[in-house]
């Protein structure tokens, strides 16, 4: 478990929502949370697609355990998006999420 310290980003925890007008879907974040959390960079590659060159950069997200947080989530901090890739509770204790995210850039 991470302890307190480290959890020293006060990031805010959205879920993407699914709204259709007039025949059309689109997605739009609503605030599920505001909590604290450590975040650290895993890895980083960047990759040619169509004629440009896009940076991925994924991290490690830890925050205390809140129920109900999935992969349909994302957070924000200081104007950057992290995508959910996937949501561990550590030996289903029920005291911390680990979250694999990608950094929208």
């Amino acid at each position: 478990m991470t302890g307190a310290g480290k959890r020293n980003k006060y990031i805010t925890i959205q879920e993407m929502i699914e709204t259709t007008s007039y025949g059309e879907v689109s997605e739009a974040a609503q605030t599920l949370l505001k909590t604290w959390a450590a975040i650290e960079p895993v890895s980083s590659r960047e990759t040619w697609l169509t004629d440009r060159l896009q940076a991925t950069t994924t991290h490690t997200i830890r925050i205390l355990f809140y129920a109900g947080i999935t992969t349909r989530h994302q957070a924000t901090y200081n104007g950057r998006t992290f995508r959910f890739e996937s949501v561990v509770n550590p030996g289903e204790a029920n005291r911390e999420l680990v979250i694999l995210a990608t950094e929208v850039i």
